[in-house]
């Protein structure tokens, strides 16, 4: 990879995020004289991410119309579930790379993008220029925000703007964290009563005041997916119960699952983690 070799010659010029990713590029094999976004065929496009998200889209449409600008939504994976297009210019260079609904634009498929790389970050993240590994995005600036899902913290999909411009100002960034944030509400208004009033218990149990809600931004990726793992099969189990794992920089994370009970059957688990 002499793209990513070069660039790695010369740090100081590139912005930390972005060597991160082109390293996790790297060890992952990548090529980028062959990247080509992927169909898949098994999109959900009425999925309740994308049911939350779309007023939030409809609104951005008309904010961008007539500008060579798009919005664009992921899923989880980071196969773009939705798109809306400023003008005929970003639509013919979004038609030509495969720019689509359909089409995976996860990290692991083309590289460094504001969409994947946003998933793998858990952050906003933006991307410029020639900080895109594929030659076919650097035209592109982009800015892509983390949707969360409130009741459960993991990672639902990505909020993106991308220009035909070489730049994006601090304005563009608050706007596409704000709409993600929107998307975050709407899904929660979107989930039922019973989970609803679960989060709600959680939020004024004395335990949730001291814990973030989101896992700490210092985390590597693969002990992401571990605590993640661990919460999924912590909630199967349905009981109060006590998991350590060993984290990659040698700190211990103790990830404790306690039963919340409310009113008549209203009970549910929730998922806790110290740091040590």
């Amino acid at each position: 990879m002499e793209l990513i070799l070069s660039a790695l010659s010369a740090e100081q010029a590139v912005r930390q995020p972005i060597l991160n990713s082109w390293r996790r590029c790297q060890d992952a094999g990548l090529n980028p004289g062959a990247f080509k976004a992927r169909l898949l065929d098994d999109m959900d496009f009425d999925s309740i991410l994308v049911r939350a998200a779309q007023p939030i889209l409809d609104r951005l449409e008309t904010d961008i119309a007539g500008t060579p600008s798009g919005v664009f939504l992921s899923d989880a994976s980071g196969v773009l579930a939705r798109r809306a297009l400023g003008n005929t210019s970003i639509r013919s260079a979004a038609d030509a790379l495969g720019i689509i609904p359909g089409f995976s634009y996860a990290e692991s498929d083309i590289g460094t993008n504001a969409v994947g790389t946003a998933l793998l970050e858990r952050r906003t993240y933006q991307v410029t220029g020639s900080e895109h590994l594929w030659a076919e995005l650097q035209k592109f600036a982009a800015v892509g925000s983390p949707v969360l899902n409130p009741l459960t913290g993991r990672v639902e999909g990505v909020v993106c703007v991308a220009s035909l411009s070489e730049e994006m100002d601090a304005q563009v960034r608050a706007m596409i964290r704000r709409s993600a944030h929107e998307v975050e509400q709407r899904l929660l208004d979107l989930s039922t009563s019973r989970e609803r009033a679960l989060f709600q218990r959680f939020l004024n149990s004395r335990a949730a005041t001291v814990v973030p809600a989101t896992m700490p931004p210092d985390l590597c990726q693969r002990d992401r997916l571990a605590l993640e793992d661990a919460a999924v099969r912590l909630v199967a189990q349905g009981r109060e119960a006590v998991e350590e794992i060993a984290l990659a920089d040698g700190r211990t994370a103790t990830v404790v699952a306690q039963v919340i009970a409310g009113p008549a059957d209203l009970t549910g688990v929730a998922v806790q983690a110290w740091f040590s």
